[in-house]
């Protein structure tokens, strides 16, 4: 296992594509194969496939161009043609709202790019406020 800045820089776009309103990054490295698996924030945000492709090209539709995001934390990595990476992005809606939600991803390289086959993306809550209990450290 090793860093990747190649797969950082790929990851990287995926943020800056939000903020620019631009669709070619999902064209470019969006795999389209059946097993691509989006798990969004929403409950309902669980999808595969085409409709995973769907659901971002609809987000970016809400969102590009309008939302601000700075990457406060990031990682990549790979092994081979597989690789990872995780981020905290702070997105600034157009009225000031800020969320921090947790992204992480899962690449593969095809045909010389790398395509994500996974992506997840959550909010944080507390283990009392999901849980009712504080787990130890």
């Amino acid at each position: 296992m090793e860093s990747s800045a190649e797969l950082a820089d790929v990851i990287r776009g995926w943020f800056a594509s939000v903020e620019r309103a631009d669709g070619l990054w999902l064209d470019r490295h969006l795999s389209r194969s059946p097993s691509l698996r989006i798990v969004g924030t929403d409950p309902a945000e669980w999808l595969q496939g085409e409709s995973a492709v769907n659901l971002l090209k609809a987000d970016l539709e809400v969102l590009g161009g309008k939302a601000k995001i700075r990457v406060n934390e990031f990682e990549a990595y790979r092994e081979g043609s597989v690789g990872w990476g995780v981020a905290r992005p702070t997105i600034t809606l157009p009225d000031g709202t800020q969320v921090s939600p947790r992204w992480s991803g899962v690449f593969h390289q095809e045909d010389g790019e790398w395509k994500a086959l996974q992506v997840h993306a959550s909010i944080a809550i507390s283990n009392e406020a999901a849980f009712g209990v504080e787990f130890p450290a």
